[in-house]
């Protein structure tokens, strides 16, 4: 239910002749008391029947309520297969009271149908509750961050990227939403270090779903998952503030009059000191700022406006001095020392705009109107010369003798801006066996794309590839022939359409509750003309066990349309004849809410089977993807995933997540049949951990941990069929030391000014515990044989932050 909804029954609630002494408000939000997650449709209403009013939550499980002041108000918390929760308020004149009350599942045998929150659970869905990305250790925090660890089959091996692998596709095969409204991301980034803050402000978040594969028509036609991000309505002023050694960030919300609420949020991010400990001596300056505006307007009980803003400026300068690298096995070790010269210069620059209008015309239908504008520009500039000296140290002897001598130069001079635009209408129709909905949408893409970039490779004097000789002209004068050359000049414009009908049933047997989702989604795009339906259906089922259990199917058809880089190739030129890369997707899951040391758990399982056709091949370097442009493969990707959520420690949240996978894929025409895709990962495990130090419950402790297997490489001359190389394994811990310098109930500060101020904590994060040199990409250099060496590129090693937070 949409969460406008709250207003409208609050008025139509509501007596008309509300007496002046009714000015106190209670509000806050409602959850179950073993899951945690919000309860909608909740009743809320006051005792005294003569002056009875009252409300319901919403989706969120917020709600507000006007009571009378000065006087003893009794209210009930009420749900149907739930314990009532009845308190007694006693609050003052213009008094607002924020409450939080977990109701308690009714063990008694009820006759009529026990009706849960379950939606989520029935739909596939993950919620993440966004205060936990406040506390997740890292050098990249937020609620991407905390999806890595949290989500089932995410992956992510490279701890300066917000972006992620799920379930064996890459990064442009994630849909994210904020507010029903598809985010991009910059598309000429190719390394972690250029990366900016993402779009999602964490502190302005309410509502965090997630799904890892199967997810309804209602979402988008990408091939792996979708992030679906609800920005907070204030209900008071609050704000809050942080500062650290990695940068700082200001947020504040509140009320304007009784129809109007706005939130605004700043950012500041600096890697500085992460990238001044890489093995690369440079000189860093990596400034990421990020702006966002939130706004509401209330017209009446039925109509509501909002608008959502982002303005963001990234620059990245890097000017390169010296590289002293050691790599090898135990046999063999080789140490590589570069010196660089040149530089680098970067800018990101992107803007947002988004109006929401909603219209409720009764409490049965709720529908919107969206309209949307992106733009983006981006500039990659960098002339680096490095000069390099390979050495065999197998011996031990630091000195050791020369390999290899060479040179190269890398150019680049890259600009790229991009407009898009969209208006959507959706709908949802509310029935008591279910909803209907629906959405049609327009989106307009104007792409000004002028790039080019090379790398010249110079070996003890031969340039690598050599230069063809001419019979009879031993010495004739030829142009060095240069690596990776890449020129475009392009300039798209076209429209897509899309539109989806989705349907839910609820059926209740005599023993078990079924919900059955059957949805249908159509899109079109004018670039190549081309037309797709996709229907998709899952059916859950949760029997009346004692145990508290859903099962899950779903199967469907997920076309992803190709943006702008799955159609441009190696070379920049532009295929028009590109098609949908298309896949069908069938999951099983499992969802076990039960008890265990007394606390509550959770536990989730999956096994599912992703078949793709009219694949696009690609490489995958750092976090750089380079599409053929072709459609001349098929593949498959399987796996389990599974994940125990629960109070390990009582009253905090931990998790451990495990995935197994495999995703290959066969080119046509190579005459090698499958072969691992570049997120071929077989194995990868998550754990978040919490602990407490005991009679110190103010000192926290936060456990971050990751493992996981190799994914494939090879030099960059080879083709795509010999890229069958491992990389090493990927490992880290960070942990984070928080303490609670002030909470709201610090007796200290009641009397003095900071009792302006709600929670104060400082945060110590430790991280790279175990000083894991984990492997990012490699850098290719060849000796005097030509022979290619594969030198790693290392991620960051073990650090020390400090952050400071208040909220108010």
């Amino acid at each position: 239910m949409n969460k406008f909804l709250t207003y409208i029954l609050l008025f139509l609630a509501l007596p008309f002749g509300l007496k002046a002494q009714q000015n106190a408000t209670i509000y806050g939000r409602i959850s179950d008391s073993i899951s945690g997650e919000p309860m909608e449709m909740v009743n809320i209403y006051t005792s005294d029947a003569d002056k009875q009013k009252g409300v319901v939550t919403d989706k969120e499980g917020r709600f507000v309520l006007p009571i009378a002041a000065n006087t003893n108000v009794e209210i009930t918390f009420s749900y149907s297969g739930y314990k009532n929760n009845i308190q007694t308020f006693n609050l003052k004149t213009g008094e607002r009271k924020e409450v939080k009350i977990a109701l308690v599942e009714d063990k008694i045998n009820l006759p009529s149908v026990t009706i849960k929150t379950d939606s989520y659970r029935n739909e596939g869905i993950t919620k993440i509750e966004p205060q936990w990305a406040k506390t997740t250790a890292g050098p990249t925090t937020g609620i991407e961050t905390l999806i890595k660890s949290i989500g089932e089959g995410t992956s992510s091996n490279n701890e300066l990227s917000s972006q992620y692998s799920v379930r064996g596709g890459n990064y442009d095969e994630n849909l994210v939403y904020v507010n029903d409204i598809e985010i991009f991301r910059p598309f000429l980034i190719r390394s972690a270090q250029q990366e900016g803050l993402s779009f999602v402000n964490t502190d302005m978040v309410s509502d965090v779903s997630f799904s890892s594969g199967g997810f309804d028509a209602k979402y988008g036609d990408k091939m792996s998952s979708v992030l679906d991000i609800k920005y907070r309505k204030p209900q008071e002023f609050a704000g809050s503030a942080a500062i650290g050694l990695l940068g700082g960030s200001v947020h504040l919300e509140g009320l304007i009059g009784k129809r109007m609420t706005y939130q605004l949020g700043y950012r500041n991010k600096s890697n500085k000191r992460l990238f001044s400990a890489m093995d690369t001596g440079a000189y860093y300056n990596p400034l990421f700022n990020d702006f966002q505006i939130y706004l509401t307007y209330d017209f009446n009980p039925k109509t509501s406006l909002a608008f959502l803003g982002n303005y963001a400026v990234n620059q990245y300068t890097f000017m390169p001095r010296r590289q002293v690298t050691k790599f090898g096995s135990i046999s063999e070790v080789y140490k590589l020392d570069v010196y660089f010269e040149g530089q680098e210069r970067d800018v990101f620059n992107s803007m947002f705009g988004a109006l929401m209008l909603n219209y409720n015309p009764s409490q049965k239908t709720a529908l919107k109107l969206i309209v949307s504008a992106f733009n983006t520009n981006e500039s990659e500039n960098y002339d680096i010369q490095g000069e390099y000296w390979l050495k065999d140290i197998s011996s031990g002897d630091t000195a050791g003798y020369d390999k290899g001598i060479g040179k190269y130069i890398e150019h680049a001079r890259n600009r790229l801006q991009a407009n898009i635009f969209n208006a959507e209408h959706k709908g949802t129709r509310f029935f008591e066996n279910g909803n209907l909905m629906w959405s049609v949408k327009a989106q307009y893409e104007l792409i000004y794309d002028r790039q080019k970039e090379w790398k010249l490779m110079d070996s003890a004097g031969y340039s690598i590839p050599s230069p063809p000789i001419i019979i009879g002209q031993p010495n004739n004068p030829t142009v060095p022939l240069v690596q990776n050359l890449f020129i475009s000049n392009n300039n798209i414009e076209s429209y897509r359409f899309a539109a989806y009908l989705q349907r839910e049933w609820k059926f209740y047997l005599d023993n078990s509750t079924l919900f059955l989702n059957t949805g249908i989604r159509s899109q079109a795009w004018t670039f190549n003309n081309e037309v797709l339906v996709s229907p998709r259906a899952s059916i859950s089922v949760k029997p009346k066990w004692k145990q508290d259990i859903v099962f899950r199917f779903a199967v469907g058809v997920y076309q992803q349309s190709p943006f702008y880089r799955e159609y441009r190739d190696l070379s920049g030129s532009v295929n028009e004849d590109i098609l949908s890369q298309k896949s069908i997707h069938s999951v099983f899951s499992t969802d076990w809410n039960f008890t265990m040391l007394s606390r509550p758990f959770r536990l989730l399982g999956s096994i599912y089977y992703k078949y793709m056709w009219d694949l696009i091949p690609y490489t995958l370097d750092n976090v750089r993807i380079r599409y053929s442009a072709q459609n001349n493969a098929v593949g498959y990707a399987q796996g389990v995933d599974l994940r125990l959520f629960g109070q390990f420690i009582e009253g905090i949240d931990s998790w451990i997540t495990m995935s197994v996978m495999q995703t290959k894929e066969d080119i046509d025409g190579d005459n090698t049949g499958y072969i691992p895709r570049p997120t071929d990962q077989l194995f990868n495990m998550n754990i978040s951990f919490q602990d407490y130090i005991p009679r110190m419950p103010y000192i926290r402790i936060y456990l971050n941990f990751n493992f996981a297997t190799g994914l494939p490489f090879a030099p960059p001359q080879y083709t795509r069929t010999e890229q069958i190389s491992m990389r090493p394994e990927y490992m880290r811990a960070d942990i984070a030391f928080t303490f609670r310098i002030k909470d709201e109930n610090a007796s200290w500060a009641k009397n003095n000014f900071m009792k302006v101020i709600k929670k104060i904590w400082l945060n110590v994060e430790w991280f790279n515990v175990f000083s894991n040199m984990n492997v990012v990409s490699y850098m290719w250099v060849n000796d005097f044989d030509n022979r290619p060496y594969a030198v790693p590129n290392y991620l960051t090693p073990s650090q020390i932050n400090a952050k400071l937070t208040f909220e108010f």
